[in-house]
């Protein structure tokens, strides 16, 4: 959807579609694309509602990007989606196999999707998915151990490039977490009005069992309500590591 972001671990964010038919876990709590929608009149993020396809101009950028990468020999990153979830079992008719289709021609993007519904993913894979397209990162989000470890340990069984975690927001201290079959982990607090604040030490847990097990870790922010989300320095140093896969 946009060519610049504020996502600090992405370089685009692309949404075939708007909206997200379900809360999914307590990481939902908050959700900014939902607040979003409805600031600009929409209604359809949670139960009983439908997404809605995008515009067709930004349905197209992906191409562009792309053709960027290959000419300037950079890979881009693009991020899908901010305001959707590639395995919402609501998505719009025939719109996840157009965006699987489109994934395959551009080859020069890594696509990250990120997802709170990995027991979806393996019946909404693509034909000819094998061991995972070259330039598919999958990843769930952890925001806590109820929701979040159960999410960790199905994606761990799934396929893929580069396995990620998003850990944020994080909500909790996640205690002792098995990362084997992952690749890159995410970490970062809530922003936004209610934001709910997360601790240095749980931070430093995830961050720690990340050194011990090899695993390339990305702390994104604090989180909070100013401009900046409250910084990005854990104990004066950023931490901006990228899976070892790629």
């Amino acid at each position: 959807m946009a060519d610049v972001t504020g996502i600090l671990w992405t370089d685009h964010t692309h949404n075939e579609w708007w909206g997200c038919s379900a809360p999914a876990g307590a990481g939902c709590d908050n959700c900014y694309a939902a607040a979003l929608d409805h600031r600009f009149g929409g209604s359809h993020f949670g139960i009983g509602t439908r997404p809605r396809l995008t515009k067709t101009q930004n349905r197209n950028k992906p191409y562009r990007w792309n053709r960027e990468a290959e000419a300037t020999g950079v890979r881009q990153k693009v991020f899908c989606g901010s305001m959707m979830d590639f395995f919402d079992k609501n998505a719009p008719e025939s719109a996840r196999e157009a965006l699987w289709a489109k994934i395959k021609a551009t080859p020069f993007l890594d696509w990250q999707i990120l997802t709170k519904r990995p027991g979806n993913i393996l019946r909404m894979l693509p034909p000819g998915w094998g061991d995972g397209y070259p330039n598919v990162w999958l990843g769930v989000t952890v925001e806590n151990r109820r929701n979040g470890l159960r999410r960790l340990e199905q994606l761990r069984t799934i396929p893929a490039k580069v396995r990620f975690l998003s850990i944020e927001p994080l909500l909790e201290d996640l205690g002792a977490i098995d990362l084997t079959g992952i690749h890159w982990v995410i970490v970062g607090g809530e922003s936004g009005p209610g934001y709910r604040q997360m601790e240095q030490a749980w931070a430093e847990n995830v961050i720690t069992q990340c050194r011990e097990q090899g695993v390339n870790v990305f702390f994104k922010q604090w989180g909070g309500t100013a401009s900046d989300a409250g910084g990005c320095l854990l104990n004066g140093v950023e931490i901006k590591e990228w899976p070892r896969a790629v």
